[in-house]
């Protein structure tokens, strides 16, 4: 070939990409490496975990060049992201800008309680916090070493109903979650009533809500691979018009960059205490 173009090439491992390009005269390679990268299941094969994306682009950055207008979120959704990990280089189109749940013209009746902030259109990014509650802890299945968070699940569910009692339809919406086992619960649980995936899944995807639930809750303040700021960038990256995030932040403000997004949602967005 002339020209191998390889999309999505932050997922692939070196091996997977050098068969195209060996194959062509020159190839482009199109990517977001501040993402998830390639899944490597075998501690032996951690290395092929860091891509030729990243190589090139520490060897060669003026070779590389920054996309940097986005076409997905509103710019309230993209304002966070954007200062933490792109340096503030992202702009929005003009399409996309001022979109929100308003567009659709749904009638949403008053309930006289938190409800209200959280489904009001104009709220773009709203957290509910479940560090307060007494059943907010994660948990560990037997010979299992992922988590899972059934309050969680809980207050997914709650939304998800309160959202299609107000007229607000499933294919708008997507659950998120880092680990296997709450993917699991929450698809028991949820049944078909949304679409359900990790974050690895939903890498490259979109909808125009998204819930996050990020499961970490213990006494020691232990966030696990939630550390790994690529996954938290997918997660808050995926929705359109509006981010709703349930999760306990005394835990994950442990992490400096949880804690700037925490703050962040104080200040532009809405957090509510459970």
């Amino acid at each position: 070939f002339d020209t191998a173009i390889i999309d999505e090439a932050t997922q692939a491992t070196i091996p997977s990409i050098l068969i195209p390009i060996c194959k062509a005269k020159k190839f482009i390679l199109a990517g977001d490496h501040k993402q998830l990268p390639p899944t490597v299941l075998s501690e032996k094969a951690k290395a092929l975990s860091e891509t030729l994306f990243e190589k090139l682009i520490q060897r060669y950055p003026e070779k590389s060049v920054l996309l940097n207008v986005q076409y997905r979120m509103n710019e309230a959704l993209m304002e966070f992201p954007n200062k933490e990990f792109y340096e503030g280089k992202l702009k929005t189109d003009e399409s996309v800008k001022n979109i929100t749940l308003k567009d659709f013209k749904i009638k949403i009746p008053k309930f006289g309680n938190f409800w209200d902030k959280i489904l009001d259109p104009e709220n773009v990014i709203c957290f509910l916090d479940t560090s307060k509650s007494e059943e907010k802890f994660e948990r560990v299945r037997a010979e299992s070493f992922s988590k899972e968070n059934p309050f969680e699940v809980e207050v997914v569910k709650s939304i998800l109903e309160k959202m299609f009692e107000v007229g607000i339809k499933k294919e708008w919406i997507g659950v998120i979650t880092p680990y296997d086992d709450q993917l699991d619960l929450l698809r028991r649980n949820l049944g078909e009533m949304v679409e359900i995936n990790t974050v690895d899944g939903y890498q490259g995807r979109e909808k125009e809500i998204i819930l996050i639930s990020f499961v970490r809750s213990n006494k020691e303040k232990i966030l696990g691979f939630l550390t790994d700021l690529r996954r938290l960038n997918t997660a808050i990256t995926r929705a359109k018009r509006k981010l709703i995030c349930v999760g306990d932040i005394e835990t994950l403000k442990i992490h400096p960059v949880y804690e700037r997004f925490i703050d962040f949602v104080k200040e532009r967005g809405v957090l509510v205490t459970l």
